[in-house]
C-alpha cells in the first residue's frame, strides 16, 4: 500500500479515462508493455485488480472505479498546492509582517505601506507598532519577518541597511524663553526636560548629549509617548528632544518651535533588519528592496554600520 506512486497513478488515469492500454501509451508515449507493466505494479501494492478485460474490451473493476476517484481528487489537490506554492514564490499575494519601533511605525511606515500596498495589491500586511526590546523579540521568536528600527545589538546576527534619516530636535511652546534665539549649551542645561522611558534612543541620545558637554541633565518628568510628550510640552511642563517627522503638525500650527541649540539636531538612522538565517518570502524580498530604494542614504554605509551605530540608542 505504501508503495504506490504518482506515476504509477498518473498512468492509470489515463487507462481508466480511455478503457485501453493501447490508447493510453499514445497518449504518454510509453510503450503498451510499460504501461501494462506500470499498471501491474500498481495492482500488486494495492492488493486489488482495477481493470478485468471481457473479450476485447477493458472495464474499470469496482476497486478501479474508487482509484480512478480519488486519482482524480489526488491529481487536483496536487494542481492546487502547485498554484499556492508558484503564488507564494511571486511577491504579488501571500503575507508580510512588519515591526516598527514607535516614532518611525507611526510617522514614517504607512505612508511606505501605502505605496507598496498600490503596487501589490493582494497582500496582506501586517504593521506592529511597538518599543524596540519587543521588536527584537518578535523577530527572533520568528512573529514578524523585518523590523524598522534604530538601533541593533552587536550580538544579534541581523541584516541591517540604513534607509532613512532619524533627526532629534529639541521643542518648546512658542513663548518659551529660548524661542527664536540662538541657544549656547550652557542655557539649555538650565532647563527641565520631558524624557522618554529608559531603553528609548530619543533619551540616550539625548543623556549621550549632555554627558559629552559635562552637564548635568535635568527631568521633569517621564513620559511614555510622542503624543504626551508634544502634549506636555505644548503645556509648559518643559522641553523634550523628538524625532522631526513627529512634529510637521505641530510645527503647522505654531504650537510648538524647534530650538536652535548648539550641537542640535542630533543625527540618527532608521534600519531595515531581519534576521540573517530567516527565508524571506517573495513579497518579504520585494518589501525589502522596495523600503532601500527609497532610502536616502547610499548603500556604502551599510559597511560602517555596526561601528556608527554602537553608541546610538533605539528609538
Amino acid at each position: 500500500m505504501h508503495n504506490m506512486n504518482l506515476h504509477q497513478l498518473a498512468t492509470f488515469q489515463v487507462v481508466a479515462k480511455h478503457c485501453s492500454y493501447v490508447r493510453a501509451a499514445e497518449e504518454l508515449h510509453f510503450s503498451q508493455p510499460a504501461v501494462s507493466a506500470q499498471i501491474r505494479q500498481l495492482e500488486e501494492s494495492l492488493g486489488v485488480k482495477l481493470f478485468d478485460k471481457i473479450g476485447r474490451k477493458t472495464h474499470l473493476t469496482q476497486a478501479g472505479e474508487q482509484l480512478y476517484l480519488y486519482s482524480q481528487k489526488i491529481f487536483s489537490l496536487i494542481d492546487e498546492t502547485m498554484d499556492t506554492m508558484s503564488s507564494l514564490a511571486s511577491p504579488h499575494s501571500g503575507r508580510l509582517s512588519v515591526g516598527a519601533d514607535t516614532t518611525v511605525g507611526t510617522y514614517v511606515i504607512p505612508n511606505l505601506l501605502g505605496k507598496f500596498r498600490q503596487i501589490y495589491p493582494k497582500v496582506e500586511i501586517t504593521l506592529e507598532v511597538v518599543n524596540p526590546t519587543p521588536l527584537l523579540e518578535e523577530l527572533r521568536n520568528n512573529r514578524i519577518d523585518m523590523a524598522i528600527m534604530s538601533r541593533i545589538p552587536d550580538d544579534d546576527p541581523v541584516f541591517a541597511a540604513p534607509f532613512a534619516h532619524n533627526e532629534l530636535v529639541l521643542i518648546a511652546p512658542p513663548t518659551h524663553r529660548l524661542a527664536n534665539i540662538k541657544v549656547p549649551f550652557a542655557e539649555l542645561a538650565r532647563e527641565h526636560f520631558l524624557m522618554r522611558e529608559t531603553g528609548s534612543g530619543t533619551r540616550s541620545a539625548l543623556e549621550g548629549a549632555f554627558r559629552e558637554a559635562g552637564f548635568p541633565l535635568q527631568v521633569s518628568m517621564q513620559v511614555g509617548n510622542n503624543s504626551a510628550i508634544k502634549q506636555s510640552v505644548a503645556a509648559g511642563l518643559g522641553i523634550a528632544l523628538i524625532s522631526r517627522v513627529a512634529i510637521d503638525m505641530e510645527l503647522e500650527t505654531n504650537r510648538l518651535v524647534v530650538l536652535d541649540v548648539e550641537g542640535f539636531p542630533l543625527m540618527r538612522k532608521w534600519l531595515l533588519v531581519h534576521l540573517k538565517e530567516k527565508n524571506l518570502s517573495a513579497t518579504a524580498r520585494a518589501f525589502k528592496s522596495f523600503i532601500l530604494q527609497h532610502t536616502e542614504i547610499p548603500s556604502h554605509t551599510e559597511r560602517t554600520l555596526r561601528k556608527k551605530n554602537q553608541g546610538n540608542g533605539s528609538l
